[in-house]
């Protein structure tokens, strides 16, 4: 086994290749380091500032539609992008769908902050489509990310495969059993649900009709181990959900939320929807919503991830705050959710007590903590309506919403004082640390609108470890496997997941801030297939891949 770090020390980097008998001494604590006092506790939200920097990065386009705008709803609500390092070169690169008005776009990160875009040469300049939820996912189990796009009428899902050499081939007539016949998919999220070590495939179809009686809601495919896939969502128990009714699946994640080793699944629906399944180790999932707590009226965008620190997968959905309390047509008024694990898989619903439900109209949401202070802060973007649209008109200009946690279970929203001056159509986003300074940047992706690119200046005064995981094929990135760290007697954990935001994905790397501490005392991988990996005394700020102990 190897450790390969990435060290950032006063701007300059250095890549050290560790061996396995630096590893013992790591292991055993023979190798240590020193902390500042007062232990993990670091500098507060006020020091972090976003910078727009969209047209230095090279990410000026225009996503929109020929003749006008988006002329339904679908349209209007479509968009996206998809994160990752397609190339392998280190360096998070981005994939954005731009409806009719142009071909989609594929941005090479140069590594120097900004981005090339490469999309034609790749074979990935689709054009005269209406593309959303693009994600990057290894379905092939190669080591290279391969690319999903969903659809809105009449586009259909496209499947891409990485040569490896920096272009793609569409294989989509090759990948599934059966033909998608949703109209609409809004979003997809890639795991292991079945254990055999490749990764499956969840789809959301937002307004496509209501499933047919003993028909196939066409949710959730099963990876074949050949880069095909069968729909199981009826041998699954998925589709006795949605028989005779109407799909409004917006968001999904595959996310152990009862942490048995074995992904459920959390899945954010419009009109009171949304729905928790739990894996029942058989190939199988059971519909587990109380829908007591589970109340978000609108359900959109989704964040997972352990804000208390307590060892279990939250979550957290965006939907609609109205701030007149009035329902001009058919939305709800009761704002975002957050829904604290009880660490068997079921929820209660912290919302008002967080301080959280407060978003206008919520889309992409993500968890990350984005001041490096060691707890999780919530961001999600905003915005709906035609502008002609009278009854929507409040919501056109909505603000995004950055909710700075307080470290004690509430959160403060700080966005425009912290220069998160961002009023547009927003519908993805992506939280990443793009120019590998150490802090978590933004990128925004709007609907008929440009997107936006928000540097993060001042969260690296705080010191952070990340770490990538190099897993056994054909679970390459170790989907599924949790990190965890402990700082002090303070306990981290992030699980790796290829999940939806709402259209778009966080690339799979876990970012974990630390305040003034510059030692790790403890990071443990629990591997998605059993395995355990456990390091002692790991110095901060740096970029850490972890390879499985069978590699």
């Amino acid at each position: 086994m190897k450790l390969r770090f990435n060290v950032i020390y006063g701007g300059i980097k250095s890549n050290i290749v560790l061996s396995t008998f630096l590893v013992i001494l790591l292991s055993f604590g023979l190798i240590g380091g020193c902390s500042k006092s007062g232990g993990n506790s670091g500098q507060s939200g006020i020091n972090i500032r976003f910078t727009n920097v969209t047209v230095q990065a090279g990410l000026d386009y225009v996503h929109g539609f020929l003749f006008g705008g988006p002329a339904t709803e679908a349209q209007l609500i479509s968009g996206g992008v998809a994160a990752g390092d397609y190339d392998n070169d280190g360096w998070v690169d981005l994939y954005v769908v731009r409806g009719t008005t142009g071909a989609n776009l594929l941005f090479r990160n140069l590594g120097n902050g900004s981005f090339q875009e490469v999309g034609q040469s790749a074979g990935l300049a689709l054009s005269g489509t209406i593309g959303s939820g693009p994600t990057f996912a290894d379905f092939s189990g190669d080591g290279f990310l391969d690319l999903f796009i969903g659809g809105v009428f009449p586009t259909k899902v496209s499947f891409f495969l990485n040569n490896g050499d920096g272009t793609f081939s569409n294989i989509t007539d090759a990948v599934l059993e059966t033909a998608v016949l949703s109209n609409n998919t809004f979003s997809a999220a890639f795991g292991d649900y079945d254990m055999d070590g490749d990764l499956d495939l969840f789809m959301t179809h937002w307004g496509s009709g209501t499933v047919k009686i003993n028909g196939s809601s066409e949710h959730l495919w099963r990876n074949n181990g050949d880069t095909t896939f069968a729909d199981v969502s009826i041998a699954s128990g998925i589709a006795s959900t949605y028989q005779g009714e109407p799909d409004f699946t917006f968001s999904p994640n595959f996310a152990d939320i009862n942490n048995d080793g074995y992904p459920d699944i959390l899945l954010a629906g419009d009109f009171v929807t949304s729905q928790v399944f739990i894996n029942q180790k058989n190939g199988t999932f059971v519909n587990t919503t109380d829908s007591n707590v589970i109340t978000d009226e609108n359900g959109m965008g989704a964040g997972v991830g352990d804000y208390d620190n307590d060892g279990d997968l939250d979550w957290f959905v965006s939907s609609i705050y109205d701030p007149n309390m009035v329902a001009e047509a058919n939305w709800g008024i009761s704002g975002n959710r957050l829904y604290r694990n009880n660490g068997d898989g079921t929820f209660d619903d912290v919302t008002v007590a967080a301080g959280v439900e407060h978003g206008f109209w919520g889309w992409g949401s993500c968890f990350s903590d984005f001041n490096n202070d060691g707890n999780l802060d919530l961001l999600h973007v905003n915005g709906f309506g035609f502008v002609e649209d009278g009854l929507a008109a409040e919501f056109f200009a909505d603000p995004t919403r950055l909710f700075i946690s307080n470290g004690n279970g509430t959160f403060t929203e700080r966005a425009l004082e912290l220069g998160l001056d961002d009023t547009g159509q927003g519908r993805g986003i992506v939280c990443f640390d793009y120019d590998k300074d150490g802090d978590i940047d933004i990128f925004i992706t709007n609907n008929n609108q440009s997107p936006k690119l928000f540097r993060n200046d001042g969260g690296n005064t705080n010191n952070f470890l990340s770490i990538k995981l190099n897993g056994l094929s054909p679970n390459r990135e170790g989907v599924g496997s949790r990190v965890t760290i402990t700082v002090n007697n303070q306990n981290q954990m992030r699980e790796l997941r290829v999940g939806s935001n709402f259209v778009s994905q966080n690339p799979v790397r876990a970012h974990f801030g630390l305040g003034n501490a510059e030692l790790v005392n403890l990071v443990q991988v629990d591997w998605a297939d059993g395995e355990t990996t456990v390091l002692q005394n790991v110095s901060s700020n740096q970029f850490l891949e972890i390879d499985h102990p069978n590699l």
